[in-house]
């Protein structure tokens, strides 16, 4: 066993419906104004190309809570989300399915405030995108989520999409990132979020859906 200066980091592995195993993370992306209703509802344009942001491994988020950064106004962003299983490069739009190990929802939390200071200031959206806590991810499953899926804040549906209304499907987000970035087995990628964006605070109950059913519920603290 090699003799680290100091301890490696803990591995996080997100649940896969139907079993005990857990699939390990190595590094997480996320795809910007990829629904055109979302990008009008903040006074964006639509990109020619897609674009892509990162969060850190502490901001994954497995559990049923939300806990509340203090004096951050924190924006929910639903999100189908892919898990890639395994390792790739150049990958061609019309083979990415072997690639994708599994689907599930997520919400990019944003700091909407910060978020904005960093455009208006042309930087990078780390800080305002990579809290603790702030990629909220469901159970993976094996089927692809062609169905509406949604989010309610207090019971009430705040967003709700589709993945054919993606501007960049997922397909083209992989070929693209993997063009850029060697893909490796265990990166998640969230693939955009539609319209409805808002604020949540604490006290408020989430709930998170594909079609008929709910597939995971937070409280925010």
């Amino acid at each position: 066993m090699p003799n680290y200066v100091i301890s490696p980091p803990q591995i996080i592995g997100l649940p896969i419906d139907g079993t005990d195993d857990l699939f390990p993370v190595r590094r997480v992306y996320c795809i910007g104004r990829n629904y055109r209703a979302h990008a009008a509802e903040l006074n964006h344009d639509v990109p020619d190309s897609p674009f892509f942001f990162q969060k850190s491994i502490p901001a994954l988020n497995t559990s049923n809570e939300i806990i509340l950064p203090d004096n951050r106004e924190i924006h929910h962003e639903l999100e189908i989300v892919v898990l890639i299983g395994k390792d790739g490069e150049k990958i061609s739009a019309s083979s990415t399915d072997s690639f994708i190990s599994g689907y599930a929802l997520g919400l990019d939390l944003t700091d909407r405030i910060y978020q904005t200071k960093l455009k208006e200031a042309k930087l990078p959206w780390l800080l305002a995108k990579s809290f603790k806590g702030s990629a909220v991810v469901t159970s993976f499953q094996s089927e692809k989520i062609q169905k509406d899926y949604w989010l309610k804040v207090n019971d009430e549906v705040r967003q709700k999409g589709n993945g054919s209304q993606m501007v960049f499907s997922i397909p083209q987000q992989i070929s693209f990132l993997s063009s850029m970035i060697p893909l490796i087995s265990g990166d998640l990628i969230f693939t955009g979020t539609p319209s409805g964006v808002g604020p949540i605070h604490s006290g408020d109950s989430l709930e998170l859906g594909i079609g008929e059913k709910s597939i995971h519920s937070l409280s925010v603290k």
